[in-house]
């Protein structure tokens, strides 16, 4: 993730690592890392035909949200279908209304998997994961063809926007995968340990194992130590004893003792 510096009126990131080209845009980052990420994922750009239009829109919403930039109208689970938009808002007012749940749903999927942020549990009531992912799509992509539908041959909007909501509705479920492949490949959100990784936590190394790393984490250290006072004594019997059990040391744990003496001085 970049180091977004949010004090400015026009939000920058740095890389994390020495970047070269000092503070970009946000955008940038964003647009950047969705490209990665459809290169990497089942839907790269232009495979259903062109859409890097819907490049753009999706960079755009990303860094929106990164802002903290959320609509105030987003409703939960099906409700958007359920208790459809307002008749007495104009046809602009319904179809944003439409338009900002899908946006949030395909947010919402794509980065954490879950259809809302309103809800208290990932999974509803009587639904397995695949049901309610399933449920969560439908509606994202429902919500984008009534916006268009409502819209559209109206001149309200720019065709161009109307376009790339065409392309969401009909993809919906492939641009999540795109946001999901972001979200753990280039982002590093939802990453998961392998089941031998979780084992080894939950039951730790061996025994024997582990008695042998402590004993030699203790060796290491009073091998130091012996180095240290080898290097502080005066010459005489002491320096000589304290020589001769750093080789001791040092050959049981396989290191070359005359090296360490002499890096020691």
């Amino acid at each position: 993730m970049p180091k977004a510096m949010f004090k400015t009126s026009s939000p920058q990131y740095l890389s994390l690592f020495p970047d070269w080209n000092g503070p970009r845009p946000l955008p940038f980052f964003m647009l950047e890392n969705l490209l990665e990420a459809r290169r990497q994922s089942t839907f790269p750009t232009n495979l259903a035909g062109p859409d890097e239009d819907v490049n753009i829109y999706l960079a755009d919403l990303l860094t929106k949200f990164l802002n903290g930039q959320h609509s105030s109208d987003v409703e939960f689970g099906a409700h958007p279908l359920l208790c459809p938009a307002q008749q007495n808002l104009s046809r602009r007012q319904q179809a944003a209304y439409y338009r900002n749940n899908a946006d949030h749903r395909l947010l919402m999927l794509g980065l954490f998997d879950r259809g809302d942020h309103l809800r208290k549990r990932s999974l509803l009531f009587g639904m397995n994961r695949q049901e309610a992912h399933l449920r969560d799509c439908g509606v994202g992509k429902e919500c984008y063809q009534l916006a268009v539908n409502l819209l559209e041959n109206r001149r309200l909007v720019s065709s161009g926007r109307i376009d790339v909501w065409r392309k969401l509705a009909e993809n919906f479920d492939l641009y999540v995968q795109v946001l999901s492949t972001m979200a753990v490949s280039r982002l590093g959100l939802g990453a998961t340990l392998s089941s031998e990784c979780l084992n080894l936590m939950m039951t730790g190394p061996a025994p024997e194992e582990a008695i042998c790393a402590s004993d030699e984490e203790s060796n290491m250290d009073r091998l130091l130590d012996l180095l240290l006072e080898f290097r502080q004594s005066p010459k005489g019997d002491k320096r000589q004893k304290k020589r001769a059990e750093v080789i001791d040391l040092a050959l049981h744990l396989n290191l070359d003792p005359q090296k360490l003496l002499l890096e020691t001085g």
